[in-house]
């Protein structure tokens, strides 16, 4: 049986932070803290995660922030857009047409409702999408669909909205450093006892299906996290390795 993943949770941004624990929280809500015999811990870990949204919530009227909504409602309506002109597609009487949106719709069902996920799981799940869609095997069907125009601009977004949130995390991070960073260092053993207890039930074999299913939601919750680190840090990687200019502007 799976156990919880491993998480560093010293690289992630603040606004990563917060949102993953924001996350954990309503994982563990939803499963009970009694069903980890983690009440106590959970008391303390909620006290201190207010404690660093009240913190962090000074960013939120921010005009990245506002920003960061735009573009996001922005994508949100291009892929509405894509799903609902798959869906007329399929009410046409021309047999290439129906076939090819017949494909789209099975891959778009595959990932599901993109809209109502975390901003982390929407950037991930659309570009693994986009990237399906640029496919050879499916490349033509939204040509035939006459999406191309429409997945080009997901594409854009998609990739503005990240660029977006990194520039907005970065402010983030440096604006509360001081006393964010001391609350995270109340939270971050917390969240580790209660992981470690979940795990060592798995170990006696005492996890019960709705165990099983909180640590199915939240490795998710983590696999997402490591993709955004690994990203960020293979984009820090390449920049190092590029050759430094001589020329002064």
């Amino acid at each position: 049986m799976a156990k919880i993943l491993t998480l560093l949770l010293y690289k992630l941004r603040n606004g990563e932070y917060f949102q993953f624990m924001s996350d954990f929280k309503k994982l563990l809500l939803k499963l009970s803290p009694a069903a980890i015999h983690s009440e106590a811990e959970f008391t303390d870990f909620n006290t201190a995660f207010t404690k660093l949204d009240e913190e962090l919530r000074v960013d939120q009227g921010s005009v990245l922030t506002k920003e960061l909504q735009n573009i996001d409602q922005d994508r949100d309506n291009i892929w509405r857009a894509i799903d609902m002109r798959i869906n007329a597609t399929l009410l046409c009487t021309i047999a290439e047409e129906v076939e090819a949106a017949k494909r789209l719709r099975r891959l778009f069902d595959l990932y599901g409702d993109l809209r109502r996920i975390s901003y982390n799981e929407e950037t991930a799940g659309l570009t693994n999408l986009l990237g399906d869609l640029a496919k050879p095997g499916n490349a033509g069907f939204v040509t035939t669909c006459g999406l191309d125009t429409w997945v080009t601009r997901l594409n854009e977004l998609n990739g503005a909205f990240k660029a977006k949130q990194n520039e907005r995390d970065t402010e983030l991070a440096y604006k509360s450093s001081g006393s964010a960073k001391l609350i995270r260092l109340e939270i971050d053993p917390l969240y580790k006892l209660m992981v470690e207890r979940v795990n060592a039930l798995v170990s006696l074999n005492m996890q019960t299906p709705e165990i099983e299913n909180f640590i199915k939601e939240l490795n998710q919750k983590i696999k997402t996290m490591e993709h955004t680190l690994a990203t960020r840090e293979g984009r820090a990687d390449s920049e190092k390795e590029e050759p430094i200019s001589s020329e002064v502007d």
